[in-house]
């Protein structure tokens, strides 16, 4: 089993960009990946997401799948995998399967277990 200081630093030197409309989840998001070591930025909204990436390049999007307005389906498909984009997924609709095939390149359901999502965004940002 992973103790908390394995996640310490597994992160440094990638850069993520989450996307969740719920400002404690987008929080929590946050605080996990730089515990991790990563530069963070976080974003409510795919338009805003969207805006971040025309100006500043990241490794990894971790993105709720679901939200009001334009969503993380719709932001997958604008980035065309570019960028790796990890599903975070709340409801029994948003399956992986569903996200997967959608163009997710990986799926979590929420809550998310802090060690699986660092290991799980170091491994998308260090494939070629």
């Amino acid at each position: 089993m992973a103790r908390e200081s394995d996640i310490l630093k597994i992160l440094v030197g990638v850069h993520v960009l989450v996307v969740d409309h719920d400002p404690e989840a987008r929080a929590l998001l946050e605080a996990v990946l730089t515990y991790g070591g990563a530069f963070v930025a976080a974003v409510a909204t795919a338009e805003e997401a969207l805006d971040f990436l025309r100006r500043t390049p990241v490794d990894v999007i971790v993105a709720a799948v679901l939200s009001p307005g334009k969503n993380g389906y719709w932001l997958v498909q604008q980035i065309d995998g570019r960028i790796p984009v990890v599903a975070l997924a709340a409801g029994p609709d948003e399956g992986p399967d569903r996200t997967l095939g959608s163009g997710f390149q990986a799926h979590m359901r929420k809550p998310v277990d802090p060690w699986e999502l660092c290991r799980l965004v170091v491994g998308l940002a260090r494939k070629p």
